[in-house]
């Protein structure tokens, strides 16, 4: 049987899908390794499926670096987060796969955990409004009763931007003038 030759588009995107699988199983490795090993089960028994797992925690894994940056705290929850959900379908898969012979103890565990961090998780975001609420209505307070104060600045700056244009303007096409008129002469 010959071997298929990739195409161009393949070649392309294998190298990319490589290194995304890589970052992906280091993150399942740091964070919940008892994944590693059904991911490893679901590439050699249903690529589509693995190939999509990867890429979806390729999509967390980048969602949650993006997060370590601009809010840590919140950070540390959703990746708590990802793992209580991890662990939840993970266990719920061995109990499909043992026909619902799991731990219903453990479920319960893990579904109070992930409601408890989605408390928190609101209550964050809850805090973060409270903030930007408090910020605008600073922002309000400055501008009552001082708008034509505001508008008249705006407009005195606008109005100062125009002028320097124009001047830049009439400057640039007299220099081209005095160009052209240099060069017509012998």
């Amino acid at each position: 049987m010959a071997q298929k030759v990739p195409n161009s588009v393949d070649a392309q995107v294998q190298p990319a899908f490589d290194q995304l699988e890589s970052d992906a199983i280091a993150f399942v490795t740091e964070h919940h390794p008892e994944l590693v090993s059904l991911l490893q089960s679901l590439k050699s028994m249903r690529q589509k499926e693995y190939d999509m797992a990867i890429r979806e925690i390729g999509r967390t894994k980048k969602r949650l670096e993006a997060l370590v940056k601009r809010e840590p705290e919140l950070h540390s929850m959703e990746l708590d987060a990802w793992k209580l959900k991890s662990k939840i379908d993970l266990l719920m898969a061995r109990g499909i796969a043992r026909d619902k012979s799991f731990d219903k103890a453990v479920l319960r565990d893990l579904l109070s955990q992930r409601l408890e961090n989605q408390k928190k998780r609101w209550r964050h975001e809850q805090t973060t409004l409270k903030k930007r609420q408090e910020q605008l209505a600073e922002l309000l307070a400055r501008t009552e009763g001082s708008e034509n104060d505001k508008v008249e600045q705006e407009l005195s700056t606008h109005l100062k931007n125009v002028d320097a244009k124009i001047v830049k303007t009439k400057k640039s096409k007299q220099d081209a003038k005095s160009s052209k008129e240099d060069k017509t002469k012998p």
